[in-house]
This record gives structure tokens, sequence and C-alpha cells, in this order.
């Protein structure tokens, strides 16, 4: 059966495998194989349809038949994601942000992160959530931490620096500060979120996942960065908070971001997904 405690190794054999429009998979005493009876596969997946023949926790099949297919694109690949509620708000105006989404979202969430080789986020982020950033609610591999702290305004109180995984720091701040079990990257201030964007490259970062805050997604949105937006909408009206997106204004509709789209049921909520 495939459950939150191997669903991450069918991601990871997904991934290694040959550029394939299709797979046949099965399992086997816990382990992923491509299989020899193609008609009865226990999985099968495409670019655009995933089938599972075996049993799995509906949660996790939801997860499935979106992420794998991003899987098969083969490609490097940066995506954003954002939990909003239905009217676009990620947060109160007091910053308040637990819970808007449903807590199956973290599960979601934690496979975005399992998926790819690096997550990144922003100063706030770090200060108003104090969040780990690991695949724990999954039994996944972590990915590489990246902050984004313009002025080093950060200390080594956060999570981050105390649990003894890597961490990477972009700024721009002349400051000499250290942190706990991280490097420091100083990149200058004028066009920073696109050397940002070299520099993980550089790095050798392929699938990226660009988690947050709403500065952050948005810098990336606007320089035409991200590859993939997801969006999980919870059927919930706010009214009045901190937006999921901001972006400089236009003046005219004809310069709207316009995009391929799928859109997924998962739980009580949905998932919106764009592809640039």
């Amino acid at each position: 059966m495939i459950t939150k405690h191997n669903i991450s190794s069918l991601f990871e054999f997904v991934k290694n495998q040959k550029k394939s429009n299709n797979l046949r998979i099965d399992l086997i005493n816990k382990s992923f194989v491509l299989s020899q009876h193609s008609k009865i596969a226990d999985i099968s997946i495409s670019k655009y349809k995933v089938v599972f023949n075996c049993k799995i926790e509906k949660k996790i099949e939801e997860i499935g038949q979106i992420l794998l297919p991003i899987l098969m694109l083969k490609k490097k690949f940066y995506i954003g994601q954002i939990g909003q509620s239905l009217d676009g708000k990620i947060a109160l105006l007091n910053g308040n942000s637990h819970y808007i989404n449903d807590k199956n979202s973290i599960s979601y969430l934690h496979s975005l992160r399992s998926i790819c080789d690096a997550v990144v986020v922003g100063v706030n982020t770090i200060r108003k959530d104090d969040p780990l950033l690991t695949t724990r609610a999954i039994k996944g591999p972590n990915p590489q931490r990246i902050i984004i702290d313009p002025s080093l305004k950060l200390t080594n109180k956060y999570q981050v620096f105390k649990d003894g995984m890597p961490n990477i720091i972009f700024t721009h701040s002349k400051k000499n500060k250290k942190f706990n079990n991280t490097r420091i990257y100083k990149l200058p201030e004028r066009n920073f979120t696109n050397l940002i964007y070299q520099n993980i490259n550089t790095l050798g970062y392929k699938l990226v996942l660009v988690e947050g805050g709403s500065k952050t997604i948005s810098k990336f949105l606007e320089n035409g960065l991200l590859n993939i937006m997801q969006f999980i909408i919870a059927p919930t009206i706010i009214g009045s908070g901190i937006n999921s997106i901001n972006i400089e204004p236009i003046t005219n509709l004809k310069n709207v971001i316009r995009t391929k789209n799928n859109i997924f049921k998962f739980g009580k909520e949905i998932i919106v997904s764009l592809e640039f």
C-alpha cells in the first residue's frame, strides 16, 4: 500500500527515470520497479494522467495525481506555492495565519518540498512562522533551505539555526553576522532577485520550491522566474488581511498574466496550478 511513509520513494523513483512519456511501475516488497506487465501495472503515469491500480491512501492519491505529472516533465523548474483564502488572503492584518488552510494541506506542502532540491523563503516567513521547512509529515528527503534576508535581520533564535541542517542566506547587507550551520552569500542590491535566481542555478539546484511569503513569491513571479505557480485555496472568505500576491499595478488588462492551468480537488480545498 502507498502511504505517507513511502510516497516520497515513489517521487524519487520517477525523478530518477530516464526521459519517458509514460511509466508503468509495480510496488513489490515496499520497493518500486518498472513493470514487466504494462497492462496490469500497479501505477501508470503519463504527463497528463496518473492511474493507481494498487491500494493507496486517498489523501496520498490526490497528492500523487498533482505532483507525479510534474516530475514527468524531466526538466529544471521553479515552482511557487502559496496557501490562501478564497478572496486571496494569506494572513490577517496582525500576521496570524494558522490555519487558513486545512491541516491536510501540510501533507501536500511537505510532499512538494520532498520533490524539490531546495526551498526558498523570505525573512518575514522565518520571523513570523519560525518554520522548520522539512518533510516530516510524509517521511521524505529534506530540501536545502534558502533564506532571503536582504538586511540580515535574523538571529540564531529561530528553529532553522538550531537543528543542525544546513542553510543558505542571500543578502545585500554589509553586516558581518554569523549564523549556525549557514552559508551567507552577499549580492548587490540592484537586480537582487534575479541574482539570487542565477546563484541558485550556479549552485546546481534544479527543482526549486519558492514557498513564501507574499513578497518573495511576488518578486519571483514579477521577474518571470517561475515555471509553475500553485494556489492552495481554502473555501473561506476573510475580507481583509495580507494579499497572497503583490505585484506592480497594470493599467490595461491586455497586460494581465494569462497561463495554462489545471484545477485539482484536494480534500475540502482546491489547488489551482498555473504553468508559465
